[in-house]
């Protein structure tokens, strides 16, 4: 029994035909070929879910473009917050160390003021006895004319203390020289106690009262 191999471009396609119960013949189906209407059908399919797709990815890219779009301005706001709490705070700071850079200064022209009111005073005392009056006139204004036991000075103006009061009416008060006391030097002693008049304390005193006040600015 002789046999031939059938070169593929020979070889051709088998129909089967379906019977039909009772022996009659029907349509040829090639075998791997849907039907037309299936194939509609999963084109249909394929083309719904390709569409729906699309709308996901479309529903994704907005919902990720709003959620940026919101962090960005949450993100933009709470920057512009820090930067104008920062402001807010170097203005406060200007502010601040502008108030002490003018009280600074201030008090530097206090110090000077008096520096200079010191030396001038000092000055008229050593060449003009006549300035004590007004060295003992602002002391007497602090106390009650009546309470002045005695009066010490430096001895070099107990004559112009003297001179003073007798012009204020009240020569008839005790003056007398203490060697240990410094030029601008006097001291009142009252029924009450000792009352410092000296330069140089009715100097601090004075510097003291505008101290205050620059420092209540």
């Amino acid at each position: 029994m002789s046999r031939r191999i059938i070169e593929p471009s020979e070889a051709k396609s088998v129909v089967w035909r379906q019977v039909k119960p009772g022996g009659g013949s029907g349509l040829a189906v090639v075998p791997g070929q849907a039907p037309p209407a299936e194939v509609a059908e999963l084109k249909q399919r394929i083309a719904e879910l390709e569409r729906l797709r699309q709308t996901e990815v479309a529903q994704a890219r907005q919902a990720a473009l709003e959620q940026g779009t919101r962090q960005a301005r949450e993100q933009a706001a709470a920057e512009v917050k820090t930067s104008a709490d920062r402001l807010a705070q170097t203005l406060a700071d200007l502010a601040n160390f502008k108030r002490k850079l003018r009280a600074e200064a201030e008090m530097e022209l206090l110090n000077l003021s008096l520096a200079i009111a010191r030396r001038i005073l000092y000055r008229e005392l050593s060449t003009d006895s006549e300035a004590m009056h007004g060295v003992v006139h602002a002391a007497l204004q602090k106390i009650q004319k009546r309470e002045i036991l005695k009066v010490r000075a430096f001895p070099a103006g107990v004559d112009a203390i003297r001179a003073a009061l007798q012009r204020m009416g009240i020569g008839s008060i005790e003056v007398v020289g203490d060697p240990s006391l410094r030029t601008g030097d006097l001291l009142i002693d009252t029924a009450t106690g000792e009352l410092d008049a000296s330069i140089d304390t009715q100097l601090q005193e004075i510097q003291r009262g505008f101290a205050d006040r620059i420092g209540a600015r």
